[in-house]
């Protein structure tokens, strides 16, 4: 009997744990991302019209974040010169925390600082990591709670596909 549950609890941990990396469509509007990276130039997302955009919520203590993140600058790498960019949102830490996570893991990825999370609260990001894919004309499309390898199988198809969408709209 208790070897049955046991078993149950099991299943149903590890079932909800591969169900929060599930990549669904994002529903609502997309909101604002305006910040300032590390070194304090702003970011506006409204300017980056015409590029596939990968949003990624993100904290130097979150254990699945930090195994995320070798992926995201692969991911990064692949699309380069694409019509694709990626920015990370550090969530509520300071600029000295984000800079020495990216220097301890030798992490070359954009930063932007949310330190009182209120674009994270914009965004509905309840848990870490998050990220959200938004298109070309600036819609949000997809958004995945939990650690994602971004640079290969379906996640890497999904983003190639919105960057062939937006360089077809372009012609």
């Amino acid at each position: 009997m208790f070897r049955c549950m046991f078993a149950t609890v099991a299943l149903l941990l590890f079932s909800t744990a591969v169900s929060a990396a599930e990549i669904k469509p994002w529903i609502g509007a997309t909101p604002p991302l305006k910040l300032r990276d590390l070194q304090d130039q702003p970011f506006d997302l409204a300017a980056k019209r015409g590029r596939v955009v990968l949003v990624n919520f993100w904290a130097s203590w979150c254990e699945p974040c930090r195994e995320e993140m070798p992926a995201l600058e692969r991911l990064r790498a692949k699309l380069r010169n694409r019509g694709f960019e990626l920015v990370t949102v550090n969530y509520g830490q300071s600029r000295d925390a984000a800079t020495g996570f990216l220097t301890r893991f030798n992490l070359e990825l954009p930063v932007l600082l949310d330190p009182e999370k209120q674009i994270a609260e914009a965004w509905r990001v309840r848990g870490l990591p998050m990220t959200i894919l938004v298109d070309a004309t600036g819609k949000a499309r997809y958004s995945s709670f939990g650690e994602q390898d971004w640079s290969e199988g379906e996640p890497y198809r999904l983003v190639e596909a919105l960057v062939a969408e937006a360089q077809r709209a372009k012609r």
